[in-house]
């Protein structure tokens, strides 16, 4: 039996797999403990696991925004969550400590470092950010979520840990997610982030609206709707009833969600944020590709006719 810290904050692509981490090793006899940042997002992924995180004063990276007012803001909660950390970890007194990227590693990191406490980090693009690449250079273990990890020469490549599937009943999935679709049509995924706004979202529509013998479910709305084909829904924390009844999925190249993707053996059309840190959702989309041969690419400065033709072929 060990006593397991592990830091993982921000979004649900970072959170949920060290949650799935995490719950494995207690199935192990091992305590385990989770920081996270402040961000409300954070506390209400964890708790809808059953988890109560050690929460630190952190909503985001200095380095994130061009604001000077939160650039200092948040490079005092840096140095308010270093001491923080220090304080929980001298109670903890954790044997490892897992990090799972983004800003909520960086102080949990320094200080396994003073300490000499081991420490290893999974990233979960195929580009390593940036406190991933501090990490590797100060010496900690790093595992990956695909087989390549362009920034750091030294890695394990262990996949992302991913919800395990668990497939429903058509209809009863259809049931707990309150969606009534037309009997045997196929139903395409949409899972929302980004996804829910601007000018993708009215591509996406339109390509909705181009596949009228399917049926959509956007997972990107803040209440539930429908229109026509399509059927919007807020966030699920419980994946498997939207799984189970998709044929294929879009979503963007978030290395998770594309893990899951690869879990389910579900083909999807992944769509890069072309934003993305050092461009890393098009590396995670080309990788996805290979490995699951059942995927393909749409870039968003592309039309609704090419992606309703991209969603047509896959099915």
């Amino acid at each position: 039996m060990k006593k397991i810290l592990i830091a993982s904050g921000g979004t649900g692509g970072h959170i949920f797999p060290a949650i799935v981490f995490g719950k494995s090793l207690q199935e192990k006899g091992n305590i385990v403990s989770w920081l996270c940042g402040s961000r409300e997002l954070e506390g209400a992924i964890y708790r809808s696991s059953g988890i109560e995180p050690v929460m630190l004063p952190l909503s985001g990276s200095p380095m994130g925004t061009r604001s000077v007012k939160k650039i200092f803001t948040r490079l005092l909660d840096v140095f308010r969550s270093i001491s923080l950390t220090a304080k929980y970890i001298k109670s903890f007194k954790p044997d490892e400590i897992y990090l799972f990227g983004g800003y909520i590693s960086f102080a949990p990191l320094i200080i396994a470092k003073v300490k000499g406490i081991p420490v290893t980090l999974h990233e979960q693009n195929a580009v390593a950010g940036r406190v991933t690449r501090m990490a590797s250079r100060m010496g900690a273990k790093i595992i990956t979520g695909w087989p390549v990890c362009e920034g750091i020469k030294d890695f394990e490549y262990t996949g992302t840990p991913v919800r395990e599937p668990v497939r429903l009943p058509r209809d009863e999935a259809l049931k707990a997610l309150g969606v009534k679709v037309r009997e045997g049509a196929k139903i395409v995924g949409v899972i929302g982030g980004s996804l829910g706004s601007g000018p993708l979202n009215e591509i996406l529509r339109k390509s909705a609206e181009l596949c009228p013998e399917y049926e959509f479910l956007f997972l990107s709305s803040k209440d539930k709707h429908d229109e026509g084909n399509r059927h919007f829904l807020p966030a699920q924390w419980d994946m498997n009833p939207f799984y189970s009844v998709c044929d294929v999925i879009v979503c963007r190249s978030g290395g998770s969600t594309l893990s899951e993707a690869l879990k389910w053996g579900m083909p999807a059309v992944a769509i890069p944020w072309p934003g993305a840190m050092d461009n890393h959702q098009a590396k995670n989309a080309a990788e996805f590709v290979k490995l699951s041969g059942n995927g393909r690419i749409f870039n968003e400065n592309d039309s609704p006719e090419n992606l309703a033709e991209l969603i047509k072929g896959m099915m």
